[in-house]
């Protein structure tokens, strides 16, 4: 029996399940072997432009909605460079599941301090890994990128900042048994006492703007958060190929994520509108434009490459009948975990905090962080 046969058989004798326990029914009991495809940059790059084209956001564009409290209000994309002074008690929210977005994160606080002599608060939030993907990195207590993605942020991040600076709001909020990352944020609002807050989404992931403004948008919206207004907008972060986490450069996981930040933004949508109340039961808005794209271009990374996504998207947008779609997403993800260790893994986020150390600077505990900011150099890392 040949490995896919084999991953048919295991999927059969386990109902055609691809939830995380799913993928370890299978990763544990197949005895093949896997290892990582061979990538041509030269083959993939113009996929990964076309990606942050149709799942990115271009600076200073914005998607008018209506907001919780009924009123018309906008979602605005910035520049990471370039986010504008006077929002109402805005936060950086640093999350996603990409290992690049602390990097992000601390160039649009760099930044922001340069441009307005002020301090951008953050937060960080992300309760567990990719459908299990990750577990045997979350599931340890040493190292950076551990127990929960928010702690895998702040970890890096105190390396690059003052800790009670980078952990500040963490306490306001613990993620336990959260809905999601969006009532999360609001939670954080409500636990300040805040009657208005502006989330700048900072995910560190080039595809992804439409996909989290989609679904944010909509869950914000709900009767149940009317209480506070909540602002959104999305910190639109360049794509970024030399670095050497795995998100940080062509591998695998970084196909991955990108499937899974275009595999959704079709299914399961309601029509974005001014004019009446969205359907609540379903997942995100279908923002302008979306189904106009050249789904075509991305055959062959959402059917081949989707190791953390669902079947649905290929059985919704490419017709693929659904125990194939199955069998590739295991496929993808059996290729997937053979691309990476949890040793790696922190290896690679030293390395690239180092890389940045080099470009910034060293921030040294205790000096004065504002003023180390300012006094960074006026180009940008990415």
């Amino acid at each position: 029996m040949n490995a896919r046969e084999q991953v048919r058989a295991l999927l059969a004798e386990n109902g055609w399940k691809c939830n995380a326990d799913g993928r370890r029914y299978v990763a544990e009991r197949i005895n093949h072997s896997f290892s990582p495809r061979n990538l041509r940059l030269k083959k993939w790059r113009h996929v990964l432009k076309y990606a942050e084209q149709v799942g990115g956001c271009r600076p200073e564009t914005s998607f008018d909605y209506i907001n919780a409290q009924k009123e018309i209000v906008a979602a605005e994309v910035f520049d990471l460079y370039d986010i504008p002074s006077g929002l109402k008690n805005p936060f950086v929210v640093c999350f996603s599941g990409f290992m690049t977005a602390h990097l992000y994160t601390m160039e649009a606080v760099r930044f922001y301090a340069k441009t307005h002599g002020q301090l951008l608060p953050i937060y960080c939030v992300g309760k567990e890994g990719n459908k299990g993907l990750f577990k045997q990195v979350f599931d340890r207590t040493d190292g950076l990128m551990v127990q929960t993605e928010a702690e895998a942020y702040l970890r890096p991040l105190s390396l690059l900042a003052p800790k009670l600076w980078v952990r500040l709001y963490q306490r306001a909020v613990e993620d336990t048994d959260t809905k999601g990352n969006f009532s999360e944020m609001y939670n954080l609002a409500k636990a300040l006492g805040l009657d208005e807050a502006t989330f700048l989404l900072c995910s560190g992931n080039f595809s992804y703007d439409k996909r989290l403004l989609a679904e944010g948008m909509l869950e914000l919206a709900k009767p149940e958060y009317a209480d506070i207004k909540i602002n959104l907008a999305v910190l639109h972060c360049p794509m970024c190929l030399n670095l050497s986490v795995p998100e940080g450069h062509l591998s695998e996981l970084l196909l991955g994520y990108v499937a899974a930040s275009l595999g959704p933004m079709l299914k399961d949508t309601t029509p974005l509108s001014t004019d009446i109340l969205p359907d609540f039961t379903k997942e995100r808005y279908l923002l302008p434009g979306t189904e106009d794209e050249d789904w075509g271009c991305f055959r062959e990374l959402i059917t081949e490459y989707s190791n953390m996504g669902w079947p649905n998207y290929q059985e919704l947008i490419y017709g693929i009948d659904h125990e194939t779609a199955v069998e590739n997403i295991i496929l993808a993800d059996l290729h997937a975990r053979s691309s990476f260790s949890p040793e790696g893994y922190d290896e690679a986020l030293r390395a690239d905090i180092k890389k940045y150390q080099e470009f910034v600077g060293e921030y040294k505990q205790g000096t004065p962080f504002l003023e180390f900011l300012i006094n960074s150099p006026d180009e940008g890392f990415f």
